[in-house]
């Protein structure tokens, strides 16, 4: 009977904290040749953005991390945007970004430097 009790309560607190926890939205990213430019937008929607937040993101080129940047808070309520050069990304690589959100959850995306 405990054990039920105790698995009740578990499925309960975690089913109340996904409502207000969510990994970040798909994650949109262009590179500029150019400038060597990463643009990034982060759709990840919050009450306060100082209190739920993008709090990390890690760039990779070619499978081996560039850039790690860890957050106090994001932009605003709805979107966390960033730039990033990239110096020596040339045709054919391949750069990833893995967003992490503070209270659960992360996104990955991914595009070839053209």
């Amino acid at each position: 009977m405990k054990r039920v009790l105790f698995l009740t309560i578990a499925l309960i607190l975690s089913l109340s904290l996904s409502v207000y926890a969510h990994p970040p939205g798909n994650i949109e990213m262009s590179f500029n040749n150019e400038n060597n430019m990463l643009e990034v937008t982060i759709p990840h929607n919050s009450n306060d953005n100082s209190k739920h937040f993008v709090k990390n993101v890690k760039v990779y080129l070619n499978d081996s991390l560039h850039i790690e940047q860890d957050f106090i808070m994001q932009t605003n309520n709805e979107v966390q945007y960033l730039h990033y050069m990239i110096p020596g990304a040339k045709s054919g690589d391949t750069i990833r970004l893995k967003a992490e959100c503070n209270k659960f959850g992360s996104r990955e995306n991914e595009i070839n430097v053209e």
